[in-house]
């Protein structure tokens, strides 16, 4: 029986040593979607009124100082790009036609509110037509924030154009412009 021991206990030998063995693993896919959206939120109605005051004096020129919305619009974007070297950009571009003689212009505020990552940065002012001009540029990967007080405030000018034909045709006319805006690739 004594021999018997021994060779029971050599034979649980590997039994025991697998037993020891308390690790296993499995793979985790992992996907990030590549995100780019883009909202607008007014502070009070959705449009923005540029109304021009006729002079108090004869000699005078119109007053466009007085052609300044009360409403302010905010933007309010998402994204994520597809590699770190990656950027985005916020356009803009008037459908419609702008009156002759006048100039409108627009200028998006440094990011502020609850966003966070890589925010984009205003561009400066910019004249708006119907070609797409950069209102934001260098944006990452990054949320604004949504609503007012989150993301960039854009502020309209109105200015005349005081080149000599546009002036010259400068009639009482009033215009009804989209602007749109689209966050899209830096090229």
């Amino acid at each position: 029986m004594s021999a018997i021991l021994p060779v029971f206990l050599i034979a649980l030998l590997p039994a025991v040593a697998q037993a020891q063995n308390n690790q296993a693993s499995h793979k985790v896919n992992i996907e990030i979607p590549e995100v780019a959206l883009l909202g607008l939120v007014s502070e009070d109605a959705g449009q923005v009124n540029l109304n021009v005051s006729a002079p108090a004096e004869a000699g005078n020129t119109i007053d466009f100082s007085t052609a300044h919305p009360g409403n302010r619009f905010w933007i309010n974007y998402s994204s994520i790009i597809r590699s770190q070297h990656h950027r985005r950009k916020v356009i803009a571009v008037v459908q419609g036609d702008i009156p002759t003689g006048v100039r409108l212009f627009v200028e998006a505020s440094q990011a502020t509110g609850q966003g966070n990552g890589k925010l984009g940065q205003p561009v400066g002012r910019i004249a708006l037509s119907g070609q797409p001009a950069d209102v934001i540029s260098d944006i990452g990967s990054c949320y604004t924030g949504v609503g007012i007080s989150n993301g960039h405030v854009l502020t309209y000018r109105l200015e005349a154009d005081e080149t000599g034909e546009s002036l010259e045709s400068l009639a009482q006319q009033q215009a009804s412009l989209q602007i749109v805006y689209t966050l899209t690739d830096h090229n």
